[in-house]
């Protein structure tokens, strides 16, 4: 009887405890600029930023249209179907929700690191972080005759579910902020 009581708390406690760490979400997030994120990832996320940012925040032309075809990346349209060909396992900036006016550019932003490479720069024993972080944010561009446009960007707390979807099982979303500097 003593047994029979003991393996029905015991498996009371396994049903309670499971889904509590479930719900404490295990997965890795990075927030903020000392994020701590690892530095590989970090590199592979800047490769991809870093051009984009040269033609959001200073692009070589000034309207609305050009501005948004010299922003090269891969294009998405929100159709499930279409995630699958757009590479985001490898790695690179996708836009999405692109819009415009006679004055305005619109879009958002989805950046894959890809697979983390082995790079000895960062000389860890033993690494047991996500194998790719992803990261996305919206852009908001003002024209105005004969000025630089103004660039406003809008961090987003998550990315939409289909782009994350393609990333691999293990990846780390990684908010805006954390590749500033």
């Amino acid at each position: 009887m003593m047994t029979m009581l003991r393996a029905r708390w015991g498996a009371a406690l396994v049903c309670a405890i499971v889904p509590a760490v479930a719900l404490a979400g295990c997965s890795t997030e990075y927030h903020g600029y000392d994020s701590s994120i690892d530095g590989v990832l970090w590199r592979q996320v800047a490769s991809f930023e870093d051009p984009l940012s040269r033609s959001i925040y200073a692009p070589l032309v000034n309207e609305p249209t050009a501005y948004l075809d010299s922003v090269d990346s891969a294009l998405w349209d929100r159709a499930a179907a279409s995630v699958a060909d757009l590479g985001v396992e490898d790695g690179g900036v996708v836009l999405y929700d692109i819009s415009s006016t006679e004055s305005t550019a619109e879009f958002s932003v989805f950046i894959s690191s890809g697979p983390r490479s082995d790079d000895s720069a960062d000389e860890v024993l033993y690494y047991n972080g996500p194998s790719s972080v992803f990261t996305c944010y919206g852009i908001t561009a003002r024209f105005y005759p004969e000025a630089t446009p103004l660039v406003d960007r809008v961090i987003f707390a998550e990315c939409p579910a289909a782009l994350v979807k393609a990333a691999p099982l293990d990846a780390a979303f990684a908010s805006g902020e954390v590749f500033d500097g």
